[in-house]
């Protein structure tokens, strides 16, 4: 994977804030905006332990990239004078160094610690949900108070440590549990650190809490270019978003020529840019306005027909506030998929209908794919590939057999013959289907095994791709071409079809003498069945993603077909209790309590 810039940055102000004292000692703030592609911090859980110090727990492994773009908006004074954090933080310190436990006596562990609860948006997470405005009262109190209450520093430092602790975890494995939003949610997750209290005390007093957890944020090129989609959007909302476009006509296409196509542009420019068009000309559908409907209806997964009709406009009405949700919440789910995917890897995007195989961090091959129907989900799973099967046969397993083949029987006694299906016993004699009394099969034990041998008809095709899991899903080929015209492909029983398999078959086999395309594809015209185990089996990840964005942070949307989204957009909005509320902070001088 690709490593970048060390951060740089280490002791230096991350970001400005001012206070201004009036004369009755109100302190105001100056606002600051951070936009930065990576935020760092450490996954921990604190215990004090029998000899009075800490252990700590820390899960979540990986370096990612981080940077960061200061600007600044209403410059803040005191006095006529900027006022940085550094100077709140040694104000801070000047009051309360005395009273502060080791643990946070480092002016510098705050300050950074301030930096990530003022930038952990750009993660898609609340700051609130870790104590940002109480934090930044109770640093106010203390400054302003003449004499310091031992029990606000001691309170400052429980929700530092929180706050510390819960970005960690966050950032680190997911704030919310995905698997109990989707109970087939089954990626894989790479080993973590172990020697934990190590990592912590050694971050804690080398004061290097950002150059120390860069590696908890996941480093998958998909989740930085969410993150920069994120910043567009929140940018769009704070501009006012955009309105509900209506148009009185039943739909709008190339060549029409209605006020309602003024509107239709302005709506198209916020997001995509702005639409040219002749002076004068601005209400009429004109090539350019078809190729950007065009545009929005590719990144939205609708039908690139370049006509405005009901689904296109019910996308473009969904607010910009439901658009940030979206990215936030597929975000997560990237904080949950497998840390480490591998150099060359498969993955599918099951909510995209699309698998991609993938070198180096680069996308090499694409095709569609069909995926299960809402009754019978693809799982979310991580899983090893190790062999191929050319002109495979098929058994139907037990959930088609029961719910779609025995029903087809008892409406029409020709229907395995139709489909070149056979009934075998155990011994793999044949079964006359005539002899079945089908009714009673209902609900009940099928005896026997229904095969369908290779050939042109097989529901599996020309090939299948295999790799273990608890679902016997796998990847295959299918008769059915044209199903692949479909925008929405989730019509299959769980397993994913593609629509270019041979291409996948030679990208596996590329590096093997003996497999080459033309002696894959003289196998596939025998018809006999031909199993190949992969010299290096390859990791498959099967995602399920509603949400993406290309390297510029140009974001694609697609439909929620399995209803996954609202769950996890429930749970990233319940607010995380605070974990360290009953206990005392390590090495308090006990001489100054």
């Amino acid at each position: 994977m690709r490593k970048g810039p060390p951060f740089t940055n280490k002791c230096g102000p991350f970001f400005v804030s001012v206070y201004n004292k009036e004369r009755k000692g109100k302190m105001y703030r100056g606002r600051v905006i951070y936009l930065f592609a990576g935020v760092l911090i450490a996954s921990s859980v604190a215990l004090l332990n029998g000899c009075g110090q800490w252990v700590y727990k820390l899960e979540s492994p990986d370096p990612f990239i981080a940077f960061n773009e200061i600007v600044q908006q209403d410059p803040p004074v005191a006095d006529d004078t900027p006022v940085s954090i550094n100077d709140i933080i040694t104000q801070l310190y000047h009051k309360s160094e005395n009273l502060l436990s080791e643990t946070w006596k480092s002016k510098q562990n705050i300050d950074q610690m301030f930096f990530v609860l003022r930038n952990v948006s750009g993660e898609g997470l609340n700051p609130e949900d870790y104590h940002l405005s109480e934090i930044e009262g109770l640093t106010e109190k203390i400054i302003l108070s003449d004499e310091v209450d031992l029990e606000d520093v001691v309170r400052l430092e429980q929700l530092l440590t929180d706050a510390f602790l819960l970005i960690s975890k966050d950032l680190s494995e997911g704030k919310a549990n995905v698997e109990a939003t989707d109970l087939q949610w089954k990626s894989s997750r790479k080993e973590v650190y172990t020697d934990w209290g190590k990592f912590i005390d050694s971050t804690l007093q080398n004061r290097s809490i950002i150059e120390s957890l860069q590696n908890l944020a996941p480093r998958h090129r998909e989740y930085n270019n969410l993150k920069k989609a994120l910043v567009q959007y929140q940018r769009i909302k704070e501009k006012g978003g955009w309105e509900r476009f209506i148009t009185v006509l039943p739909k709008l296409e190339k060549g029409m020529r209605h006020p309602d196509v003024a509107l239709l542009r302005n709506r198209l420019a916020i997001t995509q840019g702005y639409v040219e068009y002749q002076t004068g000309e601005e209400d009429l559908f004109d090539l350019a306005l078809h190729e950007q409907v065009m545009l929005f209806q590719l990144r939205n997964g609708l039908e690139t027909d370049g006509v405005v009709g009901k689904a296109t406009i019910g996308m473009m009405n969904i607010t910009v506030e439901e658009r940030i949700a979206l990215i936030e919440a597929n975000l997560e789910r990237w904080r949950r998929a497998s840390r480490d995917p591998g150099e060359r890897y498969i993955r599918v995007n099951i909510a995209g209908f699309e698998l991609q195989a993938i070198e180096n961090d680069s996308v090499v091959f694409s095709t569609e794919a069909i995926v299960g129907q809402t009754k019978r989900k693809t799982p979310v799973l991580s899983s090893i590939m190790t062999y191929m099967v050319l002109n495979p046969d098929w058994t139907v397993p037990p959930t088609i057999l029961r719910e779609d083949i025995i029903p087809s029987v008892i409406k029409n006694l020709d229907y395995l013959t139709e489909k070149n299906l056979k009934i075998l016993r155990t011994d793999g004699t044949e079964v006359d289907p005539s002899t079945i009394d089908w009714n009673t099969m209902v609900g009940s034990a099928f005896p026997y095994r229904i095969y369908q041998e290779p050939g042109p008809g097989n529901a599996l095709g020309k090939v299948k791709f295999m790799f273990p899991n608890q679902y016997s899903v796998y990847i295959h080929d299918t008769p059915g071409r044209n199903l692949f015209k479909r925008t929405d492909r989730s019509l299959s029983s769980g397993c994913i079809r593609i629509n270019n398999p041979l291409s996948l078959a030679d990208w596996l086999m590329k590096d093997n003498p003996a497999w080459t395309p033309a002696e894959i594809k003289n196998v596939v015209d025998k018809g006999k069945a031909r199993t190949i185990y992969l010299a290096n089996p390859v990791p498959v990840h099967i995602l399920y993603l509603t949400a993406w964005a290309d390297d510029d942070g140009v974001p694609y949307f697609r439909k929620d077909i399995y209803d996954l989204d609202q769950p996890l957009l429930t749970a990233l909005k319940q607010s995380p209790r605070e974990r360290i509320s009953n206990y005392r902070l390590i090495t308090m001088n006990q001489g100054k309590k």
